[in-house]
């Protein structure tokens, strides 16, 4: 099975680099046998069928490798921030920490669930702050700027009407005749859908199918949902193979438009920013330089040849 590493948890990997275990730490013990930190880093290191997606592509590598040619990446990335005079300063990573905490509060818990540091948090900031003031270097979007594309493009912060819908999938006759029991005793159909639900990928949420837009709904589902009340169910639906399934509706959001608060002005601000610094600042152009001049020194590491391959002088 191959498995793509998003460009996140490479990060993350880079980062928890910090936090190896202990060589005779032990991980955890099967039926007796342990399995220890050193056995643990070595098969993380080149655990095989795991790679990237890069434009669509898989490429495949071990995560040893993938994880030292990210850092050596950001490293440069870093240093070309530095170059050009555009280095994120520790005041705009807190400001920035700030503003996505506003955005979503859940955002720190993120990298402290992934056993991350506020250090690793700062890091990965750095990064992405290096990219985006590469990216955006000469570019100021005024206010006004903000304001006009808003009202111009209105259409594109609709949030369309929505169903917030539920649903249980069972395959027998006898499950279905216990789902239709604990409706008629008042069980709040998410707990139904836990614990009855064949649908592995919606009974552990409670059978949540989302928040679906109108015109997204299936053709046959669309007129059923829409005649139902929140808190209604369809009947027992069959398709054309699998089980039968009942959709359960939460709850209806009218067509709403976005207001134009200030997480919603960062976002435009960001986006204008980057549309014309892609056209005035050739940030690829610019690393592969950087890569070009680099000194790289090679450590004996298990990848050193792959990492020369990309890194390494020219022929």
């Amino acid at each position: 099975m191959k498995r793509a590493v998003p460009f996140l948890m490479l990060a993350a990997l880079a980062a928890s680099a910090f936090a190896q275990p202990a060589p005779d730490k032990t991980m955890v013990v099967v039926n007796g046998d342990k399995i220890t930190g050193a056995n643990y880093v070595k098969r993380m290191e080149v655990l095989p069928g795991v790679g990237m997606l890069i434009n669509g592509r898989f490429l495949e590598g071990t995560p040893g490798y993938l994880t030292l040619q990210q850092m050596i990446n950001e490293t440069l990335m870093i240093q070309l921030a530095k170059d050009k005079g555009v280095a994120p300063t520790d005041a705009q990573i807190t400001q920035e920490i700030q503003d996505r905490l506003k955005d979503n509060p859940e955002f720190a818990k993120i990298f402290e669930q992934m056993g991350l540091s506020q250090a690793d948090l700062r890091y990965d900031i750095l990064v992405q702050m290096s990219e985006f003031n590469l990216m955006t270097m000469g570019i100021n979007i005024a206010d006004a700027q903000v304001t006009r594309y808003y009202e111009d493009q209105k259409k594109d912060f609709t949030l369309p009407k929505r169903y917030r819908l539920r649903v249980i999938a069972v395959s027998t006759a006898d499950a279905k005749k216990a789902v239709d029991a604990d409706i008629a005793a008042g069980k709040a159909f998410a707990e139904i859908a836990k614990e009855r639900s064949e649908d592995i990928t919606t009974k552990y949420d409670g059978g949540l199918m989302g928040d679906i837009a109108e015109e997204a709904l299936n053709a046959n589902l669309k007129p059923l949902v829409i005649a139902m009340k929140p808190g209604q169910s369809t009947a027992w639906l069959k398709g054309s193979a699998g089980p039968e399934v009942k959709v359960f509706l939460e709850s209806v959001q009218e067509t709403r438009v976005l207001p134009l608060d200030d997480k919603l002005k960062r976002q435009i601000r960001r986006k204008l920013m980057m549309e014309r610094g892609s056209v005035r600042n050739n940030v690829p152009q610019w690393m592969e330089d950087k890569r070009k001049a680099a000194k790289m020194e090679f450590q004996g590491t298990p990848f050193d040849e792959q990492l020369k391959r990309v890194f390494g002088p020219k022929q």
